[in-house]
């Protein structure tokens, strides 16, 4: 019964929307999604691997997703393996917890983000259009020239404040410049 009553309402909500009377329905969701949201760094090549999006919202991002009856973690190296065809990794570590309201123009989540290593080389893949590899210098001037999605800027940003794999002792966070 539980199914068969989903199952008339999501009908009725895409009846309403093609007929145009999605204006008039509220909205159900009342609670923020929960996503995941990560970094990978390349080693030792020493670089960072961010995707290009393939869907809206268009720019570049960390990989990631939905948390599909799955802890967190789970979920993590799944979006991992789907965007990235990454499935080797090591450690990972917890960067923070993203949830402001408007993060996300489709809807509220909150997100999950983490780091790990690898010595694998990432591929694209689901919702990945492209894998770029960006050493730090470059990344750096890609947080100011380049357009993101959702706000992977500041954990981005964060994450570079706080970083401590691959034995980056090449890389010295100013915190004079802006990054």
């Amino acid at each position: 019964m539980k199914y068969f009553t989903k199952l008339i309402i999501k009908f009725s909500l895409l009846i309403a929307i093609l007929t145009g009377c999605s204006s008039k329905i509220k909205s159900t969701q009342t609670r923020p999604v929960l996503t995941v949201a990560g970094i990978i760094h390349i080693c030792p090549e020493n670089k960072i691997a961010l995707i290009e999006r393939g869907k809206n919202p268009k720019g570049l991002a960390m990989f990631g997703g939905h948390v599909e009856h799955e802890d967190p973690v789970t979920a993590f190296k799944r979006e991992l393996f789907e965007e990235l065809n990454i499935n080797d990794i090591s450690n990972l570590k917890f960067i923070g917890v993203y949830g402001n309201p408007g993060r996300d123009p489709r809807q509220h989540s909150v997100e999950i983000t983490f780091t790990a290593t690898t010595n694998q080389i990432p591929k694209a893949g689901s919702d990945a259009k492209k894998v770029n590899l960006y050493t730090f210098e470059k990344l750096n001037k890609a947080l100011n020239e380049q357009h993101f999605a959702f706000d992977h800027v500041t954990i981005i940003r964060n994450y570079l404040k706080n970083i401590d794999t691959c034995n980056v002792s090449k890389f010295i966070y100013n915190s004079d410049k802006n990054i």
